[in-house]
């Protein structure tokens, strides 16, 4: 498989600003987010009519969102044994960030198309307005109003430790360590995807509506060395996975506190 060519983000630009500990620390593109849920295809629809996104893949159940794609699988996941899912607002990843030009106008139409608005609109000082909803598949969504990064924004964990567990995804993936907008520290990965963590007990991510985390993997067999060198546990071991538009290699890793964690080499041509 050939490898992607640089991300949409100037990784040149990141490697500067990284912190020394970062730097040792090869960055990895973020890849995608994997939802479970009754129906994906519906789900899919609902994200693409009401959250945004543009179909990729060859495929009904995946929206792409700049470079990163949003998936949606019935049962339980890729792999994974039919069980119901819990909503996602308390798991490791507890909720995602979608960023939109007026969020006023957003929140009434999910609202109107069957989400529920948990936070009314409010303003963050020193961030930006936003508000939290859950989708009606059961995932807690955070919508802000951020024009400086529209689109798909973030992945919120959840942990006890926050710091800790910020430690562990800068080992394994890198990323630039920083605080979005002096604020909230948190991981900035090319793609231009946010991984935030708040404090708090949570349970497996495979427990609830967001089922895993991915990252981009050049080369299998080397990230599988650099992986398992850093410390961290195969779950599953690599193999391919025909789609309508190429064929991808991926394997699981356990991460922090019960998050699964996807792995993905794509085709040069696959965006």
């Amino acid at each position: 498989m050939r490898l992607l060519p640089a991300a949409t983000t100037t990784l040149a630009a990141l490697i500067v600003t990284m912190s020394p500990a970062s730097a040792q620390t090869p960055t990895a593109l973020y890849d995608h987010v994997h939802m479970s849920v009754p129906d994906p295809q519906a789900a899919a629809q609902w994200y693409h009519d009401h959250i945004g996104g543009e179909w990729v893949d060859g495929r009904d159940d995946r929206l792409l969102f700049g470079t990163t794609r949003i998936m949606f699988l019935g049962g339980g996941g890729r792999g994974g044994a039919a069980v119901a899912r819990r909503p996602s607002a308390g798991s490791v990843i507890d909720h995602l960030g979608f960023s939109f030009p007026d969020l006023a106008a957003k929140l009434a139409e999910v609202a109107a198309a069957g989400a529920t608005v948990t936070t009314p609109l409010r303003e963050a000082e020193g961030l930006f307005k936003l508000s939290f909803i859950d989708d009606p598949f059961g995932t807690r969504l955070e919508l802000i109003e951020d024009p400086q990064h529209l689109g798909f924004h973030h992945v919120h964990l959840r942990s006890p430790d926050p710091e800790a567990m910020l430690a562990w995804y800068e080992g394994k993936f890198g990323g630039i360590r920083m605080r979005m907008r002096g604020r909230l520290d948190g991981i900035l990965y090319p793609g231009n995807v946010w991984i935030l963590v708040q404090r708090g007990e949570n349970f497996p991510s495979t427990e609830g509506t967001i089922d895993h985390i991915g990252w981009r993997s050049p080369e299998t067999a080397s990230m599988v060395s650099a992986l398992t060198g850093r410390g961290a546990e195969l779950t599953s071991q690599p193999q391919d996975l025909t789609l309508p538009n190429g064929i991808i290699r991926f394997f699981y890793i356990a991460g922090p506190e019960g998050a699964r964690i996807e792995l993905v080499e794509r085709q040069a041509d696959m965006r």
